[in-house]
Order: C-alpha cells, then sequence, then structure tokens
C-alpha cells in the first residue's frame, strides 16, 4: 500500500491512524485464521462479470468461481461477501444450490462431496450498493468521484478490507487464483482499465459497453481492481517486450511523458536488482486515479499529480512499482508477515536513492527520514493468523526498511543484495511464490552462517528498541569508553568515529550485555553509530536514569504507605 513520503503534520496524524477508524477497528478486515471450511479447496479462477453503474452507485452481475477439493469430500464451500449484497442465486452445473448469506460469509451446500482434485466452478449471481471509500486507499471501498467536467471517476481499492467488499471469494493471503478475468459493463462514453490485457470491447445494452480484461498470472485478491473515467491511453515501450500504459484524463496529461520515461528507468533498476519485471507478458499500468494511490497488479492507482521528492523521482510510482515484485509476485502468505510487502519495498527505495544519488543520500534516508517515522508501538510480527488490522501500522513500512538496513550493516552490501534477489526468485515451500517470515530469516542464517535470532527476536518480534548504555571519560593517559547492551541476548556490534586531533577514523566494536571498555587516545571525540546504521534507545542518565527512577518510585511507594497509616 502506498504511504506518503513528503509528510506533513496532518498527514502524520492521518497515517497514524491509517482510516478514519483507529487501526483494529475498521468494519471489515481480512486474513485471520482460515477456516476449516476454506481449508478444504484451492480456488484456480475466478471471472468477474458485473456491471458498474456511476448513476445508482451500485453494482451487479455474477462471479464464477472455480475450485478445486483438497479433502476427499468436499460437501461445503465457503466464500467471503460483504452482508450488503444480496446473492440471488448460485448456479452448478446448471442447478441452483442451497445456500446461507450472514455475517460476511457464503456457506454452498453442494449437491454431491466433490472428491479429491476434483474441480467445480460456482456461479454467484448478486447486486448491491460497495462500501463508498471514505479515505481511499486506507479505508478501502469504491471512490465516486467526478473529474473536471463532471465525467464520473471510479476507482477501488480493498488491501485492507479484502475483496469481498465488492466480490466474493476466499478472502486469505494463502490462497491466489492462478488468472483472473475481469468483464465490466459501464455507460459507453466510459473506459476501464484493469488487470492484464485487454482482449476487446463489446457492446452491451444501448449506451453500454462491456471492457473484457484478463490476467494469467497468480494474482492475489486485492491486487485485483477497476479504474473508469474518461481515461486517453499514453504508451511507452519497454525492451521492446511489453507496453508500459498510463490511463490518464486528458486534461492532465502535461507530465505524461516524462512518468512514462520515469517508470522505463524504475523498471529497470528493480530488473537489475530482483529480477525482471514479473508480468512482463502482459503490461506495467497506470490509472490516474482521485486519490493518492495503491498496488494493483499490473495496473497501480496513481494520484501524485506528477510531484516529485527533493531529490527528483516520483515517490508513489517508484514505491507502487516495487510492490509488483514485493508483494504481487513475491507475497506473504499470512497478513503477519506484512512487513515484507512494505518494508522491504521501502528498503528498495533506498536501494535506488544509492543507485542515482549516492551513498550519503541512502544512509540519510534511513538516518533521517526512515528513523523518524518509526513508533514502535507493536512488534512488527504480530501472532500467527493475523488480520490486516492486526499487521498494519507505520512501523510495516519503515522499520521494516530498517531491519533490512541493519541486515546490511552486519552482512555487507553485496551479500544483502544478492539475499533480496534470491528471495523474490528462488523457488518456496508455498505455491505460487508464497512465503513467511520464517523462510526470510532461514535464508539469512543460510546465508550467513550464524544465527541471528538475537536480532530477529529483538526487531522483528518485540516493539521495544534494545537499549545502548555507553559512558566516554576523560582520562590523562586516555579517553575510556564503556559500553554495553542494557537489553539481554543481544549482540550488535557497534560503529565508532573517534577524533583525535586532525585524525578521525571509525571502527566496529564487538558490544554485549557484559559492560566492555574501549582505549583511546586523550582527549579524544568518540561517537556512537555515525552513520544511523542501527536502531536503539540510549540508556537515560542523570536523574531519570533507570536506578533514580526505581528509587523514586520506591519512595513515593513508601510515602503513599506511611499517608495510609
Amino acid at each position: 500500500m502506498k504511504l506518503r513520503h513528503e509528510l506533513t503534520l496532518i498527514h502524520i496524524f492521518l497515517l497514524s491512524f491509517g482510516s478514519v477508524y483507529p487501526l483494529g477497528q475498521t468494519p471489515y478486515v481480512s486474513g485471520g485464521p482460515l477456516s476449516v471450511y476454506q481449508s478444504r479447496y484451492d480456488v484456480l479462477y475466478y471471472d468477474l462479470n458485473l456491471r458498474i453503474d456511476p448513476s445508482s452507485r451500485s453494482l451487479g452481475g455474477y462471479v464464477e468461481v472455480m475450485i478445486k477439493s483438497v479433502v476427499p469430500a468436499l460437501k461445503v464451500v465457503e466464500l467471503d461477501l460483504i452482508d450488503r449484497y444480496v446473492v440471488e442465486d448460485i448456479v452448478s452445473n446448471e442447478k441452483s444450490l442451497i445456500f446461507t448469506h450472514n455475517n460476511q460469509k457464503l456457506l454452498i451446500d453442494l449437491p454431491a462431496p466433490l472428491p479429491m482434485d476434483s474441480i467445480t466452478t460456482l456461479r454467484i449471481a448478486y447486486h448491491g450498493e460497495p462500501p463508498v471509500a471514505k479515505r481511499p486507499p486506507w479505508d478501502g471501498g469504491f471512490n465516486w468521484s467526478t473529474d473536471s467536467k463532471g465525467t464520473p471517476w471510479i476507482g477501488v481499492s480493498c488491501q485492507e478490507q479484502g475483496a469481498k467488499i465488492w466480490w466474493p471469494c476466499k478472502d486469505h493471503p494463502s490462497d491466489e487464483p492462478d488468472s483472473v478475468a475481469i468483464n465490466i459493463t459501464i455507460p459507453d462514453t466510459l473506459v476501464c482499465a484493469s488487470n492484464g490485457l485487454l482482449s476487446g470491447v463489446t457492446d452491451a445494452e444501448k449506451g453500454w459497453r462491456t471492457w473484457h480484461w484478463k490476467t494469467r498470472y497468480p494474482i492475489n485478491n486485492y491486487g485485483v481492481t477497476v479504474n473508469i473515467a474518461d481515461y486517453i491511453v499514453k504508451r511507452r515501450p519497454y525492451k521492446g517486450k511489453m507496453e508500459i500504459l498510463f490511463y490518464v484524463l486528458e486534461t492532465d496529461t502535461a507530465g505524461a511523458a516524462e512518468l512514462l520515461l520515469q517508470a522505463e528507468n524504475m523498471l529497470k533498476f528493480y530488473a537489475t536488482h530482483f529480477g525482471e519485471y514479473p508480468f512482463i507478458k502482459e503490461k506495467f499500468g497506470l490509472a490516474q486515479t482521485d486519490y493518492y494511490g495503491m498496488e494493483h497488479q499490473t495496473i497501480n492507482s496513481y494520484g501524485n499529480h506528477y510531484r516529485k521528492t527533493k531529490l527528483g523521482y516520483d515517490f508513489l510510482m517508484l514505491h507502487e512499482m516495487g510492490h509488483e515484485w514485493w508483494g504481487n509476485y513475491l507475497t506473504a502468505d499470512d497478513w503477519a508477515d506484512f512487513w515484507i510487502h512494505e518494508g522491504l519495498d521501502i528498503y528498495a527505495e533506498g536501494m535506488f536513492i544509492e543507485d542515482n544519488y549516492g551513498r550519503d543520500e541512502y544512509l540519510r534516508f534511513f538516518r533521517e527520514k526512515a528513523r523518524s517515522r518509526i513508533e514502535n508501538k507493536k512488534p512488527l510480527v504480530p501472532g500467527r493468523n493475523a488480520t490486516t488490522a492486526e499487521a498494519y501500522g507505520i512501523d510495516i513500512y519503515y522499520k521494516g526498511a530498517y531491519v533490512a538496513h541493519m541486515l546490511r550493516y552486519l552482512m555487507g552490501r553485496d551479500a544483502l543484495y544478492a539475499l533480496l534477489r534470491d528471495f523474490v526468485q528462488t523457488p518456496k515451500k508455498r505455491p505460487q511464490n508464497h512465503v513467511v517470515t520464517a523462510d526470510f530469516i532461514t535464508l539469512v542464517s543460510q546465508r550467513t552462517g550464524k544465527d541471528l535470532g538475537w536480532f530477529f527476536n529483538r526487531y522483528l518480534f518485540q516493539a521495544k528498541l534494545p537499549v545502548l548504555k555507553s559512558t566516554v571519560k576523560h582520562k590523562s593517559k586516555r579517553t575510556d569508553l564503556k559500553i554495553s547492551w542494557e537489553t539481554k541476548d543481544f549482540y550488535m556490534p557497534v560503529e565508532v568515529l573517534v577524533k583525535t586531533g586532525e585524525k578521525e577514523w571509525r571502527e566496529r566494536i564487538p558490544v554485549t550485555p557484559e559492560e566492555k571498555i574501549f582505549h583511546y587516545p586523550p582527549g579524544s571525540k568518540v561517537e556512537i553509530d555515525p552513520d544511523g546504521w542501527i536502531l536503539y534507545e540510549p540508556a537515560r542518565k542523570g536523574f531519570f536514569g533507570k536506578k533514580r527512577i526505581q528509587y523514586v518510585l520506591g519512595l513515593l511507594g513508601l510515602l503513599g504507605i506511611i499517608q495510609l497509616l
């Protein structure tokens, strides 16, 4: 999901909540434990056939779901669809099936048990008014806008809420269909941009046309989208293999050519580091939206208005494009591992900065920007089987990126870059390139030959940062640095910058929970972690030191007891 790069105070406030609802209290969430019923089948294919009516802000039609049984006798199919829709009929093999629809669940009785590895297709006819996005894409739903001419301008985003807010599906990150068809009927004055390739546009009833899109790649449910407006299409070839397409309003094309050039260069950057664009047989698409943006496979929502960072690149396009690798191609099997999508995508931005603007800018990005946005309110990885609300927060972006930044400090640049590329590209235990955090930790251990459990336990599975205790004492014949981690079982080495007269040097010193003393020439100035490689909290000193606080609290408690007496 996109994250605003140049944050104002109001943006910081909004991002702290993630939506108009406090995090964890959105009306719909995605993920969580996979139900018993849903664990008994795999989805192979969705075929959406929907009419979207801007005048009534409604949709209706049918969705065909092809499933395969993974148990000896599948009797009940459970799908997700929010209750505000009316389900008209569910058909299989031309027979209407018995079903119930409540609590956002469709429970469908099959006419006969479906044997292991057998396939059936369900056709669900329904209609209703989808939720309106109050602050897309965080508070997702349909965005019903109009352009400057008053023409409808529609988009949908649903990462946190799940695709069940607009079509029946198995709303869980662990199960992606192998392909999806998206057939959307809209007024004939409008254009529909969606995932994959456009196979054609056909006439429907008078005044309406149907746009036929299909992606033949696996796709996560929230990556399926439609963008509807009076678009024109700007194009640019990519390596002679596919097209970069920009669906843009005719009144907003002034920066389109430069944006497409940036897109080409950014695609080449990602391909260099993580492997060729994963959906090269289809397209890389952008659709102008009346909200900031969102990653949707092969058709990223883009509402950044060509704005650039101070360094001169379009952050939103870079970030959402990165999700084609981190999120769309490599996908977290559990929302508990959301940080893999967002954190490693933000880290890729740091890589882009170093490639184009130098190492000093890379370090500044983490030291000044990323670090200042980290909250440490909850662990990056909550318990297994998390919902989007439980996993989402600003730390999955910047603290997640900092985890990779610190691994670079421990492993070296080239080793980390090779690890990230292989994490994307190498075969996985789970189908469709799905991963969990344990897969990442295992790969790091294999590459380093070390058990870095102390590192991952602190930064992924606990909220609080490690605490570093250090004092510098100047003596007549030397300068002493006393240093240790107050945090138990933590062993991060620390870089120090030593300045003596006109000389200065850096060295990496081993630091453990056991205090150590390092000696330097008299009068030396010692700076700890000058480049900001490590996330830590300095130990409190002076009146507010840990022991003093404990003493004061104990004294206040004693006074309270005396007062009671």
